[in-house]
């Protein structure tokens, strides 16, 4: 009996072994939507619930992650929703230059040269980028999690990288 069959049949360990084997995988998705850690942890959250209380709708087992993580993703386009709704109704405060005068800050602040290439690409780029190179998806694996064509999918990749090598080339000497 695998895992998600015994968590299927209420066995709380195999379902938290289940997840502990994707939780880095589903923190990098989360992450790549959502920029707020408490989001991050808010649609993980509401992940687990969601899959703990639909565990046996599951009808084939081999494809726990993948349903997990398209179950993630939605979840994760949720909260950025809500948040673009909240947000938007906030007044630019930079219109009004109540900072003239002070050194700005960049809104995206990261040691890492990927994690910052990453965050100037299209939400849909970045998702598909994560799934296959940080989380080994394949193509075919995507297609299925996203609801897209795998057509769709490796254009996306190629676009992507595309625009990675555009932001590396653009700001070359940033990050000599």
């Amino acid at each position: 009996m695998n895992l998600v069959e015994e968590a299927k049949l209420g066995n709380n360990e195999a379902f938290n072994k289940l997840i502990e084997e994707n939780k880095l995988k589903m923190y990098k998705v989360a992450k790549s939507i959502l920029k707020d850690e408490d989001d991050v942890c808010d649609a993980i959250q509401n992940t687990l619930i969601s899959v703990y209380t639909n565990l046996n709708k599951l009808e084939n087992d081999q494809f726990f992650s993948t349903w997990l993580i398209r179950i993630l993703i939605n979840k994760s386009y949720d909260i950025a929703n809500k948040n673009k709704k909240i947000y938007s109704n906030i007044i630019n405060i930079d219109e009004y230059n109540v900072n003239d005068g002070l050194k700005s800050c960049d809104s995206y602040n990261s040691d890492s040269l990927i994690e910052n290439v990453l965050s100037k690409i299209d939400e849909d780029l970045k998702t598909i980028t994560i799934l296959y190179y940080y989380n080994d998806y394949s193509v075919t694996e995507i297609s299925n999690i996203m609801k897209i064509p795998e057509g769709t999918v490796k254009s996306r990749l190629s676009r992507a990288r595309s625009k990675i090598y555009e932001i590396i080339k653009s700001e070359g000497d940033i990050y000599e």
